[in-house]
């Protein structure tokens, strides 16, 4: 069994050393399996397509799969984030782990963003555009876990921002195709982790310069338009809980150890 056992250590080993890179931003969608995307869109019952003075809001969603949430060396193996990335404290690895130096380590918490929120305007579709001066609004109406936390993240802008950080909180939002990322703790216990979201038409325009969400002061206190009726959506995770890496080369590395020490007494 030992004589099977090693070769696997010493992939692992080989690999990390191999691959072990500083990387500038988060593994996304992409590397996580592809992108999970309802699409929003208003059916106007009064007022024009181009400006609707009250409708309904659509949500078109048939996510299929059911994504996990994994830590980084999972996403990325032997990879870390630099020490001034606004994410390091929260996604980058344990020092070691990976061979993330002690300047890049954080608290390995496991990360998703293969959701996503999009919407479509297009008038000869029947697909109403956003009333003028109004936009639209994303509100967190419940969650499975409050370990379960949100985030906007902007690369260019070293940004990463809580949001959602209790229920009822919302965002403005301003249409274009965006995805948040979703995070638990590194030792969450496995399971099924769940978002609901609705979104509406808020009385207020959007101008945040924080990327697609609009979280200032007055974003987050802006009313809902009752002339439109909102849509919700639900999002799951599953998280199954794995042997870190750490873990498994501190088991490799004792069956190493009782490889040599078989080794010396077969000698005697």
């Amino acid at each position: 069994m030992i004589q099977k056992t090693i070769p696997y250590f010493f992939l692992i080993s080989v690999a990390c050393s191999l691959r072990a890179q500083l990387i500038t931003s988060i593994p996304g969608p992409d590397d996580q399996g592809g992108m999970i995307m309802p699409m929003f869109s208003i059916t106007a019952t009064s007022g024009t397509g181009s400006n609707p003075t009250a409708g309904t809001v659509n949500v078109s969603f048939s996510p299929g799969s059911v994504p996990k949430m994994q830590s980084l060396q999972h996403w990325s193996p032997g990879s870390w984030f630099a020490d001034t990335a606004a994410w390091r404290p929260d996604l980058g690895s344990a020092s070691g782990v990976g061979g993330t130096p002690a300047a890049s380590a954080g608290s390995g918490d496991l990360f998703n963003n293969q959701y996503g929120f999009t919407f479509m305007g297009n008038g000869s579709m029947m697909m109403s555009f956003v009333p003028t001066g109004k936009s639209l609004g994303i509100k967190l109406l419940s969650v499975s876990s409050p370990l379960l936390e949100t985030y906007n993240y902007g690369n260019s802008q070293n940004r990463w921002d809580r949001i959602f950080d209790a229920t009822n909180s919302q965002v403005l939002w301003n249409g274009s195709m965006w995805h948040s990322y979703f995070t638990l703790p590194g030792g969450a216990a496995g399971g099924t982790y769940s978002a609901l979201f609705e979104i509406f038409i808020a009385n207020q325009t959007f101008t945040a310069g924080t990327g697609f969400a609009d979280y200032s002061t007055a974003a987050k206190a802006a009313v809902k338009d009752a002339n439109f009726t909102p849509a919700t959506v639900n999002y799951t995770w599953t998280v199954v809980p794995e042997p870190g890496i750490g873990a498994l080369l501190a088991g490799a590395f004792a069956l190493a150890v009782a490889r040599r020490c078989l080794r010396k007494k077969l000698r005697k």
